[in-house]
């Protein structure tokens, strides 16, 4: 549910993901979608870059994960530098406070999302812990097991409506 674009709404509550949350930064991309043939390593890196500049932008001083849709994970293992053989992910990840790019297949094509990744933008709350439950079926012959949970993700913004989350599409 966190990287879709489904909310649910209950008692008064909504429980939004990281793509509808009304108080997400909101930016496009610099040039072209990454999955275009013509955008380059450096047209990434400047988008990456501008996704940090929208968080620092909102007070948002990370540690930062970018999460990207799988359309995009081998244009990120391309050459971004032929001289020095680097890869564009590696040049990602020289960025400071960036930690980590992830591919999430729920996440829709040209979408990328980076998160800081602390309690104030997003935490788990837990209704209810981790239970087995076991029940008998037909008698005493089958014996059935489930484990259920009861977890949501909690998505947040300052009193200023300041958050770290930026959505770039």
């Amino acid at each position: 549910m966190l990287f879709t674009d489904t909310s649910y709404a209950f008692g008064g509550g909504t429980i939004y993901s990281y793509l509808n949350f009304p108080h997400r930064n909101e930016v496009s991309f610099e040039n072209e979608n990454w999955a275009h043939a013509d955008t380059t390593g450096q047209h990434i890196v400047e988008d990456c870059i501008k996704l940090k500049q929208e968080m620092l932008d909102n007070y948002q001083y990370g540690d930062y994960v970018i999460y990207i849709p799988p359309g995009y994970e081998t244009k990120l293992d391309g050459d971004y530098d032929n001289t020095r053989g680097n890869t564009v992910r590696e040049r990602i990840l020289a960025i400071d406070k960036i930690v980590d790019i992830k591919v999430i297949d729920t996440l829709p094509a040209n979408n990328i999302l980076m998160v800081q990744m602390s309690s104030d933008t997003v935490r788990l709350v837990k209704g209810m812990g981790i239970q087995n439950v076991e029940w008998e079926q037909e008698g005493r012959f089958i014996t059935k097991n489930k484990v259920m949970t009861i977890q949501v993700p909690q998505i947040r913004a300052d009193a200023n409506n300041k958050c770290g989350i930026v959505h770039m599409s």
